[in-house]
């Protein structure tokens, strides 16, 4: 076993290599004109933006003693601490409004990136999303952190060609600033959690987040699953990793955090290894994230807008 995860791994590293990363789309409108594009109404309507493969990957999820999907508590009426690095994702594609989640990562002084799923930005190549806003730490319509607009976003050039098999290459990114304050940073205001690359989740335990908004959720919170990594996606490529969670459509992009003192909360300094990417249509308890590999079109992507 031991054998086939490093074979595993090394073609990952292989076949993942950095591509020429494209151009980052520039927003049009002012951060203003993106904040007021969202109106209550809007938000409310917008879909949740999904991912499903039809089928399954070979994974049950696991039983119920090892992983659990909890609501993340809030103190004082609002998420705190790490929680409020967390956030809800609004944007437009294809002429329809949608929600996904995301992260504050780390970056650069002055600048502020939001870490996603590549379906939270992008349709393929000339398919961009507009109106691109995140709202982290939002509650119930609060937004007790901010509205933050997106400058520029990009994904990476494998999930921009598409095609079935391109769940590895599914993380987006996006350079954004304050609607009201141009000089506000996550830095000085949310903080931002930190990110790696080719971290190896054999044998680790990991935290997902998101704002799930389909089925029996309605998106006006944030949940954590916490669970062992259970296995290497063998259908899509083999490498996006699978662990046990029932969110739904609208957490997608939401970060899964390396959880290293497996307490099933993603504390401080524990980083983003990956981001809810999608599910099958029979595993009802299960979620996939891409492997990020070191010198992937992942980190090229990072690099880019970092």
């Amino acid at each position: 076993m031991p054998r086939l995860i490093t074979a595993l791994l090394t073609l990952v590293l292989t076949v993942a290599l950095a591509a020429p990363a494209s151009a980052a789309k520039e927003n049009a409108k002012s951060p203003q004109e993106t904040s007021d594009y969202w109106t209550s109404e809007r938000m409310k309507n917008a879909k949740p933006r999904d991912r499903a493969k039809p089928g399954g990957g070979g994974g049950s999820g696991g039983g119920t003693r090892d992983w659990s999907r909890t609501a993340v508590p809030l103190t004082g009426g609002q998420y705190t601490g790490e929680n409020r690095k967390n956030g809800k994702v609004f944007f437009t594609l294809g002429g329809s409004n949608y929600v996904c989640s995301g992260t504050a990562v780390d970056a650069s002084a002055g600048i502020n990136l939001v870490w996603t799923a590549g379906h939270c930005v992008t349709d393929g190549a000339g398919k961009d999303a507009t109106n691109f806003l995140f709202v982290p730490g939002y509650y119930n319509g609060q937004e007790p952190n901010g509205r933050w607009a997106f400058t520029q976003l990009d994904s990476t050039p494998g999930w921009e060609a598409q095609g079935a098999d391109r769940f590895r290459y599914d993380v987006g990114a996006a350079r954004v600033t304050n609607t009201t304050n141009a000089s506000a940073t996550f830095a000085g205001t949310i903080g931002t959690r930190p990110i790696t690359f080719g971290q190896d989740p054999t044998g680790k335990r990991l935290t997902s987040y998101g704002y799930p908004a389909a089925g029996k959720f309605n998106g006006q919170q944030q949940y954590v699953c916490a669970s062992p990594f259970r296995m290497w996606d063998d259908v899509a490529l083999l490498d996006p990793m699978q662990i046990s969670c029932d969110m739904t459509g609208g957490s997608s992009g939401g970060g899964w955090m390396l959880d290293t003192n497996a307490n099933s909360v993603g504390d401080a300094g524990e980083p983003l290894v990956s981001v809810n990417s999608y599910g099958y249509s029979s595993e009802k308890t299960t979620m996939y994230g891409p492997y990020m590999p070191v010198s992937s079109q992942a980190q090229a992507l990072y690099d880019s807008l970092k």
